[in-house]
């Protein structure tokens, strides 16, 4: 384009070689000019010997050499520019620059297909074990321009759904996913994608919270985020609360709800998700009767309240009908229980077929033997 203006008005392509351009669309530094100056050097340099020596043949009345052969065919097979290389290139844009400038107008369809595609190929590999600093980078940079886009174009959500990508995005909670960044933003763009109805049900559909539910189990600095992410399907889809249900995730749940050493931002996060899984239109009524189970029938009415009083009840001291004794001792006893069988979940969960109760209530006689 500048070499094309240059024709009308050569002084806009001196100003172009001046200038400095980070774009998603163009990259022009000093490193790239120092690059292509050093090239063109090498260039001129064989061809300049020879007619130093041509013109030297000339004045000694040698016949004359034949004139000198540019072999500019194939410049782009000699000529790498290891500046421009070493940047992520995407559909005909420089993904790095792109993170810098979210709200860059492109053709988001053709380019976020293409962004897709890169990012499956950059996982399989790393799933091969290259793992090397570039590949998890460049995962990283694609992750991150994608969940720009959805943020600013909610609708290419469904073209994640549709390329059926987002079982790749969920795919990085794996234990064999071990790169912190990398699980991090992945996470970033679950939570951005969990706005959509669309992509509430896709997940459904495919199971792919029991990707998400065993990192509730050990205490990382993802259980946040993995704890806002569950809360957001649970409020779009009734199935999702039906099936954390199913693999144990109450069990999850209420260690974290009663393990007092956790932060209280963390609890009433997690009062927030019981609350709205037991008040689900559909299936509240199981899960609050197994949380009920779990815990004492009081809390049936607590489960109605907002985080707050929730868990101001659960801190609290009461004995139900049944002579269940909520004390501080039967809270500790019970929050290393539900801990204890977390851990054994954890591996059942990741396998789970979609049918099987995964933990057995039968198993709560042990805690509440007086239970009838």
């Amino acid at each position: 384009v500048a070499l094309a203006r240059a024709a009308k008005n050569p002084k806009a392509l001196i100003d172009f070689y001046d200038d400095t351009v980070d774009s998603p669309t163009v990259y022009w530094t000093d490193e790239v000019r120092r690059e292509i100056s050093a090239f063109v050097l090498s260039e001129i340099t064989p061809m300049v010997h020879h007619y130093c020596e041509f013109i030297e043949s000339v004045k000694h009345g040698d016949p004359f050499p034949p004139p000198y052969r540019w072999n500019h065919h194939t410049i782009r097979q000699r000529f790498f520019l290891k500046t421009v290389q070493s940047r992520l290139y995407v559909g005909g844009i420089f993904v790095q620059s792109l993170v810098k400038h979210p709200y860059f107008k492109l053709k988001t369809k053709a380019f976020a297909s293409e962004l897709l595609v890169a990012l499956q190929e950059r996982f399989d590999n790393y799933l091969t074990g290259q793992t090397g600093e570039r590949c998890i980078e460049e995962m990283c940079l694609l992750l991150q321009a994608l969940n720009n886009m959805i943020t600013n174009l909610p609708h290419m959500i469904e073209q994640l759904i549709k390329m059926e990508k987002l079982q790749l995005v969920y795919r990085l909670f794996w234990d064999d996913v071990k790169d912190v960044k990398l699980r991090s933003l992945a996470m970033k763009l679950a939570n951005s994608a969990a706005i959509n109805q669309s992509a509430a049900r896709h997940v459904a559909q495919q199971k792919l919270l029991k990707a998400v539910l065993p990192i509730l189990i050990n205490d990382t600095n993802e259980t946040e985020e993995a704890l806002t992410l569950v809360l957001q399907h649970v409020r779009r889809s009734s199935p999702v609360v039906d099936q954390i249900r199913m693999m144990g995730g109450l069990i999850l749940l209420c260690s974290l709800l009663l393990d007092s050493s956790q932060p209280k931002p963390l609890r009433l996060l997690t009062a927030s998700l019981i609350g709205a899984m037991a008040n689900d239109g559909l299936h509240g009524q199981d899960t609050s009767e197994m949380l009920c189970e779990m815990l004492t029938a009081k809390f049936r009415r607590a489960f109605q309240s907002n985080a707050d009083l929730l868990l101001d009840f659960c801190d609290r001291d009461h004995i139900s009908r049944d002579g269940r004794k909520w004390t501080r001792k039967n809270r500790i006893e019970l929050q290393a229980f539900f801990k204890y069988h977390g851990k054994r979940l954890g591996p059942l969960i990741k396998t789970w077929n979609g049918t099987s109760e995964l933990f057995n209530t039968e198993l709560l006689r042990r805690i509440w033997p007086t239970k009838k």
